[in-house]
């Protein structure tokens, strides 16, 4: 059936291609059912015995909205007799993607069935719509008054319901998107008095479900009263714009709706539904697909649109400020943030937006962060907004920060919310700043709908309670599942843990009390496309660099929750390009269970973890690394209040960068796209080698020397059907170079490793080398004639990982603070000054000892220990004894009996060097590795490293 068929349904008008409707006769007895595509969400619409419009919603059979009103109040519409259908209600469906290149997803789903029910009521012939969108990820419904053109009323506010299930709970926002999250019970939400700020976060049993809206540009915002009865909330208008004297003509009370347009409708009533929290953050999308593509008038284009990390300067001045761009290219951070007094008081009329302070230099800051590659963020607050609004000249104002001053965006501070007045100017000064191609960042209350698709340039908005409330890791959390589930969120994250109260703040915090590894973590969990790293740091206290931190996306491919409980914890997976982060949150002390089951098949990675040192929860970090595929499960134990980060990077091959060779080549086909890390199998995206049309051709790689080698990787056109071509074809690996005057079979014999394929390769085709194969060449070649294409060719080799990166370490004695971890922590600095040194204690009067247990007997190829390079300090570390051991070893034992006891042992009485490394005899395994002096003195490790048996990757 086309899309345009036009089917009679059970007595309904059905534009559709797939049974989205069970058709009822729209009574209460007999509703009309509007599934989603995957028919996980339904919703019911009826109009009930009272005349009046009804719905509710389900999730997989699940009661999560129950018989509820629909509808609004105006001087237009008499509702006093009820309402009846126009005509036979329509269903129409979608089935398509766009591509989000701001978002959390880049490739959306934009999939569902759109119910439109034509009403007028009985006593004035008041004519509106409801239509209603059910898609997979929730039902969203909204009012449409297709007017006659030059007639207008005003709606003072909606009787919409939201009639929730009084067995489930609710997290709540008292009054402002910017409160902690209360759980609440849904039966208890009774008292007319409350108001909740969306979005509501509701869970029961079987699903989770988030109630917000959606595309609220030309309407007053949307809370939610409880009417009295339990459990049913209403929609309520709210149209506070804030307490200044200005603000007067943009304060409506009642918050009423003005309606002009010839056709006009309300923004989205939004009930986001998944099987459990986690499922909402991954649905949260569903905002922007609601709201409308970018107008082409006002965003030609988008490319001038980044995304990306910032610092904010502490010290306003223009040397200050060039000195954290200079920290930003180290960190590798992409906006400068200055925030408020760059041009006097924020709350001073009188401060004027067009002249800066004595001292800072707008226009050489903007220069000095080009120069680099960074961005500069101007903050301006609501007052010096309006005013020049009203005067007629933002838009000048603007031309002069983009043209003369080189700025590249906007913080839009303390914006007035709420009012559809309001509402709609912000959004003009929006679009003022898109003219000027100003990205934009908008504090503190607005709350995003979805309409950063409409306006790209926004990049982020706040609403949240960040990092100047102090939040706790419970409060951040809840935020995550309810804040966090409706987009992109400014929570000003910062690296210092500092709880000092700033005067002039009202009380507000220069950090919370959250530990560092947890801070570390949220910036991954939550999202922002415009994501702030350093909010209150200096270049001096910006701690040591971390590689999860560098080059951190702000927008991703792909978002996974892996573990979600919305009092508790959260573990969240994205992925940009071919790199996953993950980050993990917990409220209470847990192992956490994260499954990378995400990850592409048959590709290790390289996991670089960062978690809290244990000992120093607060304020330290360690860093890890192990090689993991999608069968491995990381199993960290978390304490109270932590988090847990990794970065998941693709071991790369060990013919990537090399310039190969082939027989010939076709056009811009070279050698080289099959080794540029690409394996994009679309030819015409540039990354696909080609030879031309000729007998037996192939196509090798030099790897410099001779390399053990375990796997090889051929990956296929997958383009048009021409992978087809690469079908009996061979693989081969040689220490000596090929002769190609021989043919395959020759040159098999010839080799050290070789297969024959008879079937088309796929995308890649994974070939495991027997145990001690080694090469410099890998060549591809056909069989018989014909052209050989290939995407990439991946060529890897054994690779050891550093086992004490996970282990736990302890000593004899401990000088200060200078802990046994400190050998285990990822930084080998021998400077004592680094502050990564362990320490004994030098009064201890016996021989002293470091241990580190690696939870389990593994296999151990090699050990590494790396000693102080300071001062002449490194001399300690002679005549010493490493010993391996499945068991413990009682290190206060003597030299000899150890010796017994170990695995592996050796003396050395030369002093160590940075590093001293001692190969293992093959076969070699141990749980405890032991470093002892030979007799009294002062143990100190910069590092130890404990590799184990190489891993095949």
């Amino acid at each position: 059936m086309s899309a345009t068929a036009a089917l009679v349904f059970a007595g309904l008008a059905v534009v559709t291609a797939a049974p989205a409707l069970a058709a009822g006769s729209t009574t209460a007895a007999d509703p009309d059912v509007i599934s989603s595509p995957d028919a996980g969400d339904v919703a019911k619409f009826w109009i009930g015995d009272d005349s009046l419009p009804h719905y509710s919603v389900l999730h997989d059979g699940n009661v999560v909205v129950e018989d509820s009103l629909l509808g609004f109040t105006t001087t237009a519409a008499d509702f006093s007799e009820g309402v009846e259908l126009l005509a036979t209600p329509t269903v129409t469906t979608v089935d398509r993607t766009w591509v989000d290149n701001l978002g959390a997803q880049k490739v959306v789903p934009e999939k569902h069935a759109q119910y439109t029910a034509s009403l007028k009521t009985k006593a004035n012939d008041f004519a509106f719509d409801v239509v209603f969108r059910v898609s997979d990820e929730g039902v969203a419904f909204k009012y449409v008054f297709p007017q006659k053109s030059g007639t207008s009323f005003t709606i003072s506010q909606e009787t919409t319901q939201f009639n929730l299930v009084n067995s489930a709970n609710a997290w709540v926002h008292t009054t402002s998107q910017q409160t902690a999250p209360k759980k609440t019970a849904v039966s208890a939400m009774t008292s007319t008095a409350a108001t909740y700020a969306r979005p509501l976060t509701v869970v029961g049993t079987g699903y989770a479900a988030t109630i917000t809206e959606a595309n609220q540009l030309d309407y007053t915002r949307m809370f939610l009263k409880p009417t009295g009865t339990a459990g049913t909330l209403k929609a309520h208008l709210d149209g506070a714009t804030g307490t200044d004297s200005t603000l007067t003509a943009y304060r409506l009370t009642p918050a009423t709706v003005d309606v002009s347009a010839s056709a006009f409708s309300t923004p989205w009533r939004v009930v986001l539904t998944g099987d459990d929290e986690g499922e909402l953050v991954e649905n949260g999308h569903l905002l922007k697909t609601l709201s409308p593509a970018p107008d082409p008038a006002i965003f030609p284009t988008t490319s001038w649109i980044q995304a990306g990390t910032n610092v904010r300067p502490m010290q306003l001045n223009t040397a200050a400020a060039q000195g954290v761009v200079d920290t930003m290219v180290a960190r590798k951070i992409d906006y400068l943030a200055v925030d408020a007094g760059w041009y006097g008081s924020e709350y001073d009329y009188a401060s004027d937006p067009w002249t800066p302070i004595a001292g800072f230099d707008p226009e050489a800051i903007a220069d000095y962060a080009e120069a680099r590659g960074k961005k500069v963020i101007l903050y301006i607050n609501w007052r010096a907004l309006l005013t020049q609004y009203n005067n007629g000249m933002l838009d000048d104002l603007f031309a002069m920060y983009a043209d003369e001053w080189g700025i590249d965006g906007l913080k839009l501070g303390f914006v007035p919310v709420g009012s559809q007045k309001t509402t709609k100017m912000v959004y003009d000064w929006v679009r003022l700043a898109a003219q000027q191609q100003l990205v934009i960042n908008i504090h503190d209350e607005m709350l995003t709908t979805g309409l950063e698709r409409t306006f790209p340039n926004i990049l982020t908005m706040e609403g949240i309670r960040g990092d100047e409330e102090a939040p706790t890791p419970a409060v951040d959390i809840k935020s995550l599942f309810t804040r966090g589930v409706v987009g992109t969120a400014d929570h000003t994250w910062s690296d210092r843990n500092i709880t000092i109260p700033v005067a002039g703040l009202g009380g507000h915090y220069e950090e919370g009390p959250n530990p560092r590894s947890f801070r570390f973590a949220a910036p991954i969990a939550f999202f922002s496309a415009l994501t702030t790293l350093y909010w209150y740091d200096t270049p001096a206290s910006m701690k040591e660099s971390r590689e999860q931190w560098e080059d951190l996306p702000t927008t991703w491919d792909t978002t996974v929750v892996l573990e979600s409980k919305i009092e508790s914890h959260a573990t969240v997976a994205r992925k940009s390009g071919d790199e996953w982060w993950v980050a993990s949150l917990t409220n209470g002390a847990r192992t956490a269970t994260i499954p990378l089951s995400f990850l592409s098949s048959g590709v290790d990675y390289r996991a670089a973890i960062v978690e809290s040192d244990p000992t120093n929860v607060s304020a330290g970090v360690v860093a890890n690394e192990a090689i993991v595929d999608s069968a491995s499960v990381l199993r960290p134990a978390l304490p109270a209040g932590t988090g847990y980060t990794v970065r998941l990077t693709p071991v790369k091959s060990l013919a990537e960068g090399i310039t190969p060779t082939q027989s010939s080549t076709y056009k811009t086909g070279a050698a080289s796209r099959a080794t540029d890390g690409n394996p994009d199998g679309v030819y015409a995206n540039g990354s696909v080698s080609h030879t031309n049309d000729t007998a037996q051709p192939w196509w090798q790689v030099d790897l410099g020397a001779v390399t053990p080698v375990t796997n090889v990787e051929v990956a296929n056109r997958t383009d048009g059907g021409w992978g087809t071509r690469l079908s009996n074809y061979w693989v081969f690996v040689s220490d000596t170079p090929f002769n190609t005057a021989q043919t395959p079979g020759q040159q098999a014999a010839a080799a050290d490793w070789s297969t024959h394929q008879t079937v088309a390769a796929g995308s890649p085709s994974s070939f495991s080398l027997p145990a001690g194969v080694a090469g410099r060449y890998v060549m591809v070649r056909l069989d018989g004639s014909g052209i050989l294409s290939l995407a990439e060719v991946s060529v890897h080799g054994p690779r050891a990982v550093n086992l004490a990166a996970g282990a736990v370490a302890s000593q004899s004695t401990t000088y200060n603070s200078n802990a046994a971890s400190k050998a285990i922590d990822g930084d080998d600095n021998g400077d004592w000054a680094g502050g990564s040194i362990s320490h004994t204690d030098p009064s201890a009067t016996t021989a002293p000892w470091w241990r580190a247990d690696l939870g389990a007997v593994k296999p151990l190829s090699s050990i590494e220990l790396f000693n102080r390079t300071d001062g002449g300090w490194g001399s300690r570390l002679s005549d010493y004894y490493v010993f391996v051991s499945d068991t413990p070893l009682d290190a206060s034992a003597s030299a000899a009996t150890l010796q017994a006891a170990a695995d592996w042992s050796t003396h050395a009485s030369k002093r160590a060097s940075s590093p001293s490394t001692f190969t293992l005899p093959s076969g070699t395994t141990g749980r405890y590795v032991l470093v002892r002096l030979a007799s009294p003195g002062i143990l100190s490790l910069a590092e130890v490293k404990i590799w184990g048996a190489p891993l095949s990757i």
